[in-house]
């Protein structure tokens, strides 16, 4: 794990000076987010999970709909 974390070290896309600044702010946020994915790659890993999650509802909605008492 140390291993790991020395080669990993300072090859962060973040700042960590930036990342704080961005956290500071939520404290006068009046409605702060639930979440706050910070970082190109976290926004990007999200998307593309959102992506993927979007596609599979779509294809199986029909199916998940049909569950419904019938109107």
């Amino acid at each position: 794990m140390r291993e790991f974390s020395t080669g990993a070290n300072h090859a962060q896309p973040g700042d960590p000076a930036r990342l704080a600044t961005a956290i500071l702010a939520l404290v006068d946020a009046t409605e702060p987010p639930l979440r706050l994915p910070l970082g190109s790659d976290t926004v990007a890993r999200i998307e593309e999970k959102n992506r993927f999650v979007a596609a599979e509802l779509e294809a199986w909605r029909t199916l998940a709909l049909s569950t419904n008492f019938p109107a």
